[in-house]
């Protein structure tokens, strides 16, 4: 009996375990769904939340820059840079509805709705009043109209819808937060409540207790983690940085303390991620970050905005400071980067805003911060503090710059030719293309005047081509009418940065039918010591596919012998000012014939500059040149006009020979 009651109690015991454990299963079951789905659910939100601010963020980011061209559009003269801007203010709008419109599609709250209509309602009322600055703009002369308009009822109306923008950031930033701290109280919940029952029962429901409560604080803090952080750089991202800019109005209001923000946008990064891939750009974001942040105090913040565009949140700065800390940033980023055995360099452009001085809020001392980066960037100057008047500089050569983008397009370029005549045949047996711009304004303009403006404006590869594909075009003609020359066409220092420039070429060879020994292509000699490791690689692909390479403007740049020994060269061009005064300057003669035994040493022809006398003619002769060219036997003359001159039956005195036979 008493056998039958101990084992009847150990049954009952036995069954609570039992019921204990399956209770402790089933709890634990529940808890980890639970957990599970309020993980998914924050990971859903965040991920939408995500999307959504980009999209908020470029609305705003639309808004900024039609506001920027309604502020340019009044002080603009030039009709066609005025078409432009318009243009320019016509694209943010598109900017502006695609983004508007993909946020429609979202998932998004009762107040986000609300919000979104107010943002279409605000904007379809302001598109009158935006109209009206573009027409007057257009149709009225005085500016002072216009700014009245716009400081009185346009900019109002657009500081209200980015109000509205800024407004569903901070939904959007609120939303992500509060599901952060919904996750953690599960958590928090989910794990006392399976400590608890490990208290109440066995070992085994402790361990299982504590294994989900620290599965569940790990991906809570990884979450976590992914909506404040970075995940490339792992430095603070937009949202972060908002509430770091936020903590420091507060503490700055009650310190009466000023402070900085500093945003940066990095030079030539589009080049490293075309040419080297995304990987390298990847790593090359993530050691621009880790420089970044060794170069500020721990207190400072470093964030990543996206793209290749960082903000630095600087403690205690005000304008006695700026200059020294943005010299400091500009300098870590000045050091190159290392890939490999390739040396990259960068740079970047600094936007500085001051608090309370420019703004007392953080979407504006970022948007001051931006555009004082905008006219950094524009004046090349490395950083600038922002000023009211930022908005509206201009100047004649960001003028060129739109208008050569049109001129490369259009009819407004053309090209001339000077004929270089061998010293032994007294013939033409060559010339050089030399592109001028027929500018509607202006004039003709030579290529000093506009050929810097397209290197700064990233124009020089698609000028470059126009060129080559001119040039060929009309050497092809020149040949089908039995004139069997050679073609020499300029090459800048920035078109040996282009590693696709090889194959170009080829395909305007075979596009043209011209024979890659009829070009040649020159190149000065800083040119290349400008980039040697590149440039090497693209003039020796260039001298596999047999077209010629010269240094042009040979004796005024810095190459060593040594150097110019490793270059695939065939040809050396002697600088004018070497050769105009070599009859009455000795040392000029010296230099000149020493050049001429240098090249032919080293198997090399010569090309002499700017040969304007017969006297000089015939030394050079005796010299051994082989080539020359310069005003004595032509100037650079059009393509009719070289026709003209191919077709005379007899040379100039100068020369004793038939120089224009065949």
């Amino acid at each position: 009996m008493k056998n039958t009651q101990h084992l009847g109690m150990g049954a009952r015991i036995g069954i609570g375990f039992v019921v204990v454990l399956a209770l402790m299963v089933a709890l634990s079951t529940i808890s980890l769904r639970y957990v599970a789905e309020a993980n998914q659910r924050l990971k859903d939100i965040t991920q939408t939340n995500n999307v959504k601010i980009e999209l908020a963020t470029e609305m705003h980011s639309a808004l900024r820059e039609r506001a920027i061209s309604m502020h340019t559009l009044p002080s603009i003269v030039d009709p066609f840079e005025k078409d432009e801007e318009i243009q320019r203010f016509n694209l943010q709008a598109t900017r502006y509805a695609k983004a508007r419109s993909r946020l429609e599609g979202m998932p998004l709250s009762l107040k986000e709705r609300e919000v979104l209509d107010r943002i279409f309602r605000m904007t379809r009322e302001a598109g009158s009043e935006v109209q009206v600055v573009v027409d007057k703009s257009i149709f009225t002369d005085d500016p002072t109209e216009i700014f009245e308009w716009m400081r009185n009822v346009a900019m109002p109306r657009q500081r209200a819808i980015a109000e509205q923008v800024n407004l569903m950031l901070e939904l959007q930033r609120n939303q992500t937060a509060a599901a952060v701290r919904d996750a953690e109280s599960s958590h928090v919940r989910v794990r006392d409540l399976m400590l608890g029952l490990g208290t109440a029962a066995l070992l085994t429901g402790i361990m299982i207790a504590w294994f989900v409560s620290q599965q569940a604080a790990r991906q809570a803090r990884q979450l976590a983690v992914q909506a404040m952080y970075d995940p490339l750089t792992g430095l603070a991202n937009r949202s972060l940085l908002h509430d770091r800019l936020d903590l420091e109005i507060e503490r700055s209001r009650r310190t009466q303390a000023s402070f900085g923000v500093a945003l940066m946008d990095l030079d030539r990064f589009k080049e490293v991620n075309d040419t080297l891939g995304h990987n390298v750009g990847d790593e090359l974001l993530r050691e621009v970050g880790r420089r970044l942040q060794e170069a500020v105090r721990a207190e400072d913040t470093v964030a990543r905005l996206g793209g290749d565009e960082y903000v630095v949140l600087i403690h205690d700065l005000d304008g006695n400071g700026v200059a020294a800390i943005a010299g400091k940033l500009l300098a870590t980023l000045e050091m190159p980067f290392h890939w490999k055995n390739q040396s990259i360099d960068l740079g970047a452009s600094l936007g500085i805003s001051l608090y309370p001085s420019q703004s007392t809020d953080a979407s504006g001392l970022l948007r001051c911060a931006d555009i004082a980066m905008y006219v950094a960037k524009r004046s090349g100057k490395g950083y600038a503090l922002y000023a009211p008047d930022q908005l509206h500089t201009n100047s004649s050569d960001l003028s060129l710059k739109s208008e050569l983008r049109e001129a490369i397009q259009s009819d407004q370029l053309s090209l001339f030719y000077q004929p270089q005549i061998n010293h032994r045949s007294e013939r033409v047996v060559g010339l050089e293309a030399l592109v001028r711009w027929n500018h509607p304004q202006r004039g003709f303009l030579t290529p000093d005047k506009f050929i810097p403006l397209a290197e700064d404006a990233g124009l020089i590869d698609a000028l470059t081509l126009w060129v080559l594909k001119a040039a060929l075009t009309h050497l092809k003609h020149l040949h089908r009418q039995g004139h069997v020359l050679t073609m020499a066409v300029n090459l800048s220092a920035r078109n040996l940065h282009d590693m696709e420039l090889p194959s170009s070429i080829l395909a305007l060879l075979a596009e043209t039918g011209v024979a890659a020994k009829y070009l040649t292509l020159e190149i000065t000699e800083s040119a290349v010591m400008d980039n040697p490791s590149d440039g090497l690689a693209i003039l020796t692909e260039l001298d596999r596919m047999g077209v010629t390479l010269a240094i042009d403007d040979f004796g005024t740049g810095y190459s060593s012998l040594a150097y110019l020994k490793r270059l695939p060269v065939d040809e050396l061009k002697i600088d004018k000012s070497f050769v105009t005064e070599m009859e009455e300057d000795e040392n000029d003669a010296v230099i000149v014939r020493s050049t001429i035994d240098l090249a032919h040493n080293l198997g090399l022809r010569v090309t002499a500059e700017g040969v304007e006398t017969s006297g000089v003619w015939d030394l050079l002769s005796m010299l051994g040149c082989d080539t020359s060219q310069g005003y004595l036997m032509g100037r650079p003359m059009s393509a009719d006009q070289l026709e003209a001159f191919l077709r005379k039956p007899v040379a100039p005195p100068i020369l004793v020979s038939a120089l224009y036979a065949n």
